[in-house]
């Protein structure tokens, strides 16, 4: 045992004991230099035990904790191998267990248990949205700590796995018996995502009714049967869909149960039994005459309890944030749901298009990504190609641009997209197919020319690059002019003219030394100028040409910019061959 008072590690001086249990014993630390407490859980090696087997299962669970943050989980910071016993230092998180406040209080408010619900119900989101997944696999009171606050922390990883798609069940078994799903002890598929979705469900039920599963001989009965006031109670069907025993049957994401959790008490008999007054209301209506009202509520109301309905209002609650993160999170929700309809993904690709070309922040590219990868069953953009080609090569192109144009990584991070929609073209119109060639060309040019760079000077590699470039103009606007209808706005062809002007006039003596010529260089300045006139400018009153009106600031600095560029690159153009 540690000692009240001792120095541990040099680093850290014990206060006291603040809990044990089984082989581990808790203390509360200070590290004198930093002035911050942390809880040190000490762990004893005792006889009979693999010491090997104990120090692997705490460096899973230690390692798997560092790699997350996230405000309703703890972080370990330090695990020590000290003599007789494993110590591990982590978060000192003030608050007691919910099983300690279901011993000493009972059963807990239903409004307040919901409340914990979607917490953690958001912790399981982002468990599941890392790559690999993580089951956690051991929900239960005892394992949430709640603090003054009314946070709920979820503690104790040491059941978690990641999630692997090639496995067909476990290796080993863990869980909580009564907690546990049906999968969870061996011959049903591995544990997945409804796994954790079956344990909070459990978990939810010993919190509403003061009984654990194990006092219901591990029947998880209807909630009303044990607290009456509950009976035909919404939360009494999201706890019943949570715990059926075919995974199949259950909620499918933690999306998915938080939506039903933010709507709980729609699914109240008294909710209903109201509803279906109105819905007698208007068929009273329809046989007076209003057939066609009559019908489209009827339709509606048939389809407020399906999966459509919910995907369709996470579009609208989507389309209502204020903000490009916010919209791409409630995008993402609804990709989740139905990841073979393209609606989401075109409401995705429009916001992105929305925000005037300015650049995408790095975290907002992450989370496009995140839409894309995610999925409680893989990828949700394979999903899509398997049930819309059409829609998959159109966000495949889209998005390819956007990158292209406005992301940091820019080309690097285009690539992929690009060329993924090339390979679909088939799908997309006949001009869509050619920028799609030209840009991911331009591309693989690109990053081609910063690995090879002396293989480039010697060899015919800008060559490739300018008619590679120049392509895009294609001599008479005609390319710039469907980018700018295809791509989502002008903003695409003004940083093409704008990408030439730049690279005249960074890379004019190589190009010249592999035989692009004067007039070639001359003819694309003139097409990229001949589109920003045009576009973007019209006639003053005393017949100057002025930028017009209506354009943002930022597209004025934009265009004013890209005529600088194609100025000096016309510049050191005439000075370059003069010479």
């Amino acid at each position: 045992m540690l000692e009240v008072g001792s120095m541990l590690d040099g680093k850290y001086k014990i206060l006291n004991e603040i809990g044990r249990g089984g082989m581990s014993i808790v203390y509360l630390a200070l590290n004198e230099r930093a002035n911050k407490t942390w809880a040190v859980k000490e762990i004893r090696k005792e006889a009979g035990y693999d010491a090997g087997m104990v120090r692997q299962g705490l460096s899973v669970e230690t390692e798997m904790l560092k790699r997350l943050s996230h405000p309703n989980l703890p972080s370990i910071v330090d695990v020590i191998d000290h003599d007789d016993s494993f110590i591990i230092v982590m978060d000192y998180i003030e608050g007691k267990s919910l099983q300690d406040l279901i011993d000493v209080e009972g059963r807990q408010d239903p409004e307040r248990v919901i409340d914990w619900a979607k917490q953690l119900c958001d912790v399981l989101a982002y468990l599941h949205s890392r790559q690999p997944a993580i089951i956690y696999r051991d929900m239960k009171p005892a394992n949430i700590i709640l603090r003054p606050d009314g946070k709920v922390i979820l503690i104790d990883f040491g059941t978690a796995r990641e999630y692997k798609d090639a496995d067909v069940e476990d290796t080993v078994w863990l869980g909580t018996r009564g907690y546990a799903a049906p999968e969870q002890f061996g011959g049903r598929g591995q544990t997945d995502a409804r796994t954790d979705l079956y344990n909070l469900g459990a978990a939810v039920y010993h919190l509403v009714t003061g009984y654990s599963p194990a006092d219901t001989d591990f029947v998880i009965h209807p909630i009303g049967k044990l607290v009456p006031e509950l009976q035909g109670s919404g939360l009494e069907k999201v706890i019943a869909k949570c715990c059926q025993p075919s995974a199949a049957d259950r909620f499918q994401s933690a999306a998915e149960l938080m939506y039903a959790l933010d709507h709980v008490h729609d699914e109240d008999n008294e909710a209903i039994r109201i509803r279906n007054r109105k819905w007698k209301a208007f068929m009273f209506f329809f046989v007076m005459g209003a057939a066609a009202l009559a019908g489209w509520m009827i339709c509606r109301a048939l389809y407020s309890n399906s999966k459509g309905f919910i995907y369709e209002d996470c579009l609208s609650d989507a389309a209502a944030k204020e903000t490009l993160s916010e919209q791409i999170a409630g995008y993402g929700t609804a990709i989740e749901i139905d990841p073979g309809r393209p609606d989401a993904w075109r409401m995705l690709i429009r916001s992105l298009q929305d925000r005037d070309h300015e650049t995408l922040a790095s975290g907002e590219v992450d989370a496009v990504r995140d839409c894309i990868k995610n999925g409680s069953k893989g990828s949700n953009l394979d999903r899509l190609r398997q049930c819309d080609r059409k829609a998959y090569a159109a966000f495949n192109y889209d998005l390819g641009v956007i990158l292209f144009f406005s992301s940091n990584n820019g080309r690097s991070g285009a690539s992929a997209y690009l060329e993924e929609a090339v390979k679909n073209k088939d799908r997309l119109s006949p001009s869509e197919g050619r920028i799609a060639g030209l840009m991911a060309e331009l591309a693989r040019v690109d990053q081609d020319k910063n690995k090879n760079t002396n293989d480039w000077s010697g060899g015919s590699g800008y060559r490739a690059y300018w008619d590679t470039l120049s392509g895009l103009l294609n001599g008479n606007n005609s390319t710039l002019e469907r980018l700018e209808q295809e791509c989502g706005g002008e903003g695409y062809p003004l940083a093409v003219c704008s990408e030439v002007g730049m690279a005249v006039c960074r890379q004019l003596s190589r190009f010249k030394g592999q035989g692009v010529t004067r007039q070639e260089m001359e003819e694309a300045l003139s097409a990229a100028e001949e589109y920003i006139r045009k576009t973007f400018y019209e006639t003053g009153p005393r017949g100057n040409l002025t930028l017009k009106k209506d354009l943002t600031e930022n597209m004025k600095n934009r265009v004013k910019s890209a005529g600088d560029q194609i100025d000096m690159a016309r510049r050191n153009v005439e000075r370059a061959y003069d010479l």
